[in-house]
């Protein structure tokens, strides 16, 4: 039996470790400090998501850049409305330029919540768009996930109803 030389395993070892690496770094959401997040409004103001607390808190970390984002922002505007009884506040966050998410609130109005990331979303851990988390009206987070949902879905309505009570 012939060995193996020591370049293929190296190769090997270097494939995995690269693969494994990839994969946490743009599947598996990062844990995020809320208080750390600064955030400002449309507007240049300062807003912190203490002003949620009390509520059950949707966040999306979008761009408009990324298709399935701009796909998934009216199934999350229709998700607020579904669940306004359980008081689900959705707030939508990008790092890009504050005139091009005002255009974008534009044009939802009110049924988002659109807020802008002081801090480039690399910098705070995020790499895959979007990046959503669901947390109680305990503050408490319940889902994690990266990628689009489908937020149509009422099984999945259903399981984020039974998520925020």
């Amino acid at each position: 039996m012939k060995k193996a030389p020591i370049s293929i395993l190296i190769l090997v070892v270097f494939v995995f470790s690269t693969a494994g690496f990839l994969y946490i770094r743009y599947e598996v959401p990062p844990t995020i400090d809320l208080p750390d997040i600064s955030l400002t409004d449309l507007s240049g103001h300062k807003v912190s998501l203490q002003s949620y607390s009390g509520h059950p808190l949707f966040l999306s970390f979008f761009a408009t850049w990324c298709g399935p984002c701009m796909r998934e922002l009216p199934e999350l505007a229709d998700l607020r409305v579904k669940l306004i009884h359980q008081h689900l506040q959705l707030v939508c966050i990008s790092d890009e330029s504050i005139e091009k998410l005002q255009l974008l609130q534009a044009h939802y109005g009110s049924q988002l919540i659109i807020l802008h990331s002081e801090k480039d979303f690399h910098d705070i851990g995020i790499y895959t768009y979007p990046t959503n988390y669901i947390f109680n009206a305990r503050g408490l987070k319940v889902y994690e996930k990266v990628n689009p949902d489908d937020w149509q879905s009422e099984t999945v309505i259903n399981r984020v109803k039974q998520l925020i009570e």
